[in-house]
């Protein structure tokens, strides 16, 4: 397997890998979304929230703002010893709010959570979550914690990753050909070998000198079906280089995990019986909105209208 980074900025990186399958690729891309973890809040504690927001609107916002991400101080909770359902300094980070409207109307950024820790914070200080009107506030503890993609998509650390075939043609007019290189720019098509190699498909097609160079059916015709572009890019949370590291790393450990399987023929797990969890219908209350008095569960009344039988 071979690979060559053909371009890398501050949230994207775009490379090539030869030598491997469509399954080896999707394999990498769906790693890459659903198994490097990422800093996320996941549970707010509200002291004040006057704004017109609900609390459940304005926690499902703040947890969609990415958080960069510091992989070596913390660890994801089901790897870690505390065993506490908020976690620990191990396991999880403290962010705070406290924004007040007192003459004029505000507007509240993801830049007004303010982290214990300085490696956790905000990666864009300009997301805006609520407005508050004068005399209004919101003011919240909030907890963050490591976790994977495969758990919400707000722990997913990228934004799009996605691959594509790379495509090897025959080359006719050399100096056209050449002229098509200088236009379309880095990363988009290469001559190789005395062939023409479209990197970038898209890219190729949008080249108005290109695109009248080689038809679309002469490039789905000579698709490389080992060698594969990869598009990856960060939300803000992990550079995406790391990203990339990390998904290889998972890979490399889930590979050897099947490896060490394969060889203690343990491929066939005991299938269990299912059991359905017992759900307490009675305690459908979050936390913070007051106790649940057992007494009103025998109450039959139909509080603001008729009785319903």
């Amino acid at each position: 397997m071979k690979t060559k980074i053909v371009s890398l900025n501050e949230d994207t990186i775009r490379f090539l890998v030869e030598g491997v399958d469509a399954a080896f690729a999707n394999s990498l891309r769906r790693t890459i979304v659903a198994e490097v973890p990422m800093m996320t809040i996941d549970d707010i504690f509200y002291f004040d929230n006057s704004s017109l927001v609900p609390d459940e609107i304005l926690a499902h916002r703040i947890g969609l703002v990415p958080l960069k991400t510091n992989l070596e101080n913390y660890v994801l909770p089901e790897e870690c010893d505390c065993e506490a359902e908020l976690g620990c300094p191990k396991c999880r980070a403290v962010l705070t709010m406290d924004v007040e409207a007192k003459d004029d109307t505000v507007t509240v950024y993801s830049g007004d959570l303010v982290p214990e820790d300085p490696s956790i914070a905000p990666a864009s200080k300009r997301i805006p979550l609520a407005k508050l009107a004068p005399g209004q506030a919101i003011k919240f503890e909030a907890y963050a914690q490591l976790g994977q993609g495969k758990v919400h998509a707000k722990w997913s650390p990228v934004s799009m990753c996605v691959y594509q075939n790379v495509a090897l043609v025959e080359v006719g007019d050399e100096a056209a050909t050449k002229k098509c290189l200088n236009e379309c720019g880095d990363g988009v098509a290469i001559l190789e070998g005395g062939m023409l190699k479209v990197i970038d498909i898209q890219g190729f097609e949008r080249c108005r000198f290109c695109r009248g160079l080689v038809d679309h059916e002469e490039i789905m015709g000579g698709l490389k079906q080992d060698e594969f572009l990869f598009t990856v890019e960060s939300n803000g949370g992990l550079l995406p280089e790391r990203i990339v590291k990390e998904a290889v790393n998972i890979l490399k450990q889930k590979l050897s995990a099947l490896g060490g399987k394969i060889e203690a023929d343990e491929l066939h797990d005991e299938i269990s019986d299912f059991e359905l969890p017992e759900i307490d219908e009675g305690k459908l209350y979050s936390v913070g909105s007051g106790d649940y008095d057992e007494e009103e569960e025998g109450d039959e009344e139909f509080k603001g209208g008729e009785d319903v039988e």
